[in-house]
Order: structure tokens, then C-alpha cells, then sequence
């Protein structure tokens, strides 16, 4: 049994304030076209951690690995 490829891509975005938020986009229609599938609820204070926190959730979302509740355990 094989499973479909995804395209999916991480961004971390900042907006004027300095805060860093990571997005989740999605090559739905294979069409080289990325739509927004998730964004962070929360801001982060650097763009390493925003990074980090989207690979989590990205992997979460394919079922990879666990979610944000690790990572976070992880760093305290």
C-alpha cells in the first residue's frame, strides 16, 4: 500500500512587532500553488523557535511524531 505524496512547506512570518509566527501552507491542487493549512495560535519569540514549532505540528499532521505539548516539554 503506498500513500500520497504531500507538498507542503513551513514559513515563519513576522509582522511589524518582532514577533515570529510559523504558517503551514499546501500544495492542494498540485498546482505549484501553496494555500494556508495552519497557522500558529500564538506568537514566538524568535524565529528559531517558530521554525521548530512548525516542524512539530508538520510532522503531527502526517503523523510522524508527536506534537507541540512535546516540543514544549522539551524546551522547559
Amino acid at each position: 500500500m503506498t500513500t500520497a505524496t504531500r507538498r507542503m512547506v513551513i514559513t515563519v512570518e513576522r509582522p511589524q512587532d518582532g514577533s515570529y509566527y510559523w504558517v503551514i501552507h499546501e500544495d492542494v491542487e498540485r498546482d505549484g500553488r501553496y494555500e494556508m493549512l495552519e497557522r500558529a495560535p500564538h506568537a514566538c519569540s524568535s524565529y528559531a523557535l517558530a521554525l521548530a514549532e512548525g516542524y512539530c505540528i508538520l510532522q503531527r499532521i502526517n503523523g510522524s511524531k508527536p506534537g507541540l505539548d512535546q516540543l514544549r516539554v522539551a524546551s522547559a
